[in-house]
């Protein structure tokens, strides 16, 4: 192993762990993407590297993106961490936020091959698309879940979202908060927003090239079990696949 390799792999190592961009001829790391995608034994060092410590790289429109991976206690959130961050107080309040996320996500794609072209979403679309994909998987519940566990956590997630106006009362236009379905909704894209996924303007939320690579990377490697209910349940892909 060459020493200069080994050395350009931290460089590339440290950028990213502290969110530096990577892209191609663009800011000042504009060669350690070089290095990473035209040296392999850098690429292997930097892999391993994020192997090591459960970390998740991914790429999109030349550009690297970093991510925790699936129960990573270090560099991911717990659930009370995201609670604290979203200003919520309850688990179930937590999960349907997660729901919301996962029906943001099918606006712009159903999976990695599949891109609706949707430049932007608006509030409104994501309460209709999670009234509709609620609905539709409730229905369908009995059959798909996979525990008596499983089928509570998810009556409790749409019980939650049922118990909720679209705009609370004392509001004449909706704003981030748990008193409303609107409300949830902004709640969720303040906190994309934090974390580089979408930009906001004028009532519509476009999501960033960090967001599109991650989505992608979920589809193609992480998915997970609310992909695979949904997808049995009518929501997205194709049914037949093996899930985590």
């Amino acid at each position: 192993m060459e020493s200069r390799n080994l050395e350009k792999a931290m460089e590339v190592f440290g950028a990213l762990l502290i969110g530096e961009e990577i892209s191609l001829g663009r800011g000042k790391n504009a060669v350690l993407y070089e290095a990473y995608n035209q040296n392999a034994q850098v690429a292997e060092i930097v892999d391993r590297m994020l192997s090591g410590l459960n970390l998740r790289l991914y790429e999109y429109n030349y550009s690297l993106y970093l991510t925790a991976g699936t129960q990573n206690k270090v560099f991911g959130y717990s659930n009370d961490e995201l609670k604290r961050m979203m200003g919520l107080r309850l688990n179930r309040e937590l999960y349907l936020c997660y729901y919301m996320i996962y029906c943001i996500m099918q606006h712009f794609y159903s999976d990695s091959a599949t891109y609706t072209f949707a430049e932007y979403v608006r509030t409104e679309e994501v309460v209709t698309a999670v009234d509709m994909s609620l609905s539709n998987l409730i229905d369908h519940l009995q059959a798909y879940a996979a525990s008596e566990l499983e089928e509570k956590s998810f009556r409790a997630i749409a019980a939650a979202w049922d118990e909720l106006p679209v705009v609370s009362n004392e509001e004449t236009s909706g704003r981030a908060g748990r008193n409303s379905r609107v409300g949830y909704v902004k709640l969720v894209f303040n906190f994309l927003i934090l974390q580089g996924l979408f930009m906001e303007a004028g009532e519509k939320y476009y999501p960033t090239d960090r967001f599109h690579g991650m989505v992608r990377c979920y589809f193609e490697q992480e998915r997970g079990r609310l992909y695979s209910i949904l997808s049995r349940a009518g929501q997205g892909g194709t049914g037949d696949e093996v899930f985590k």
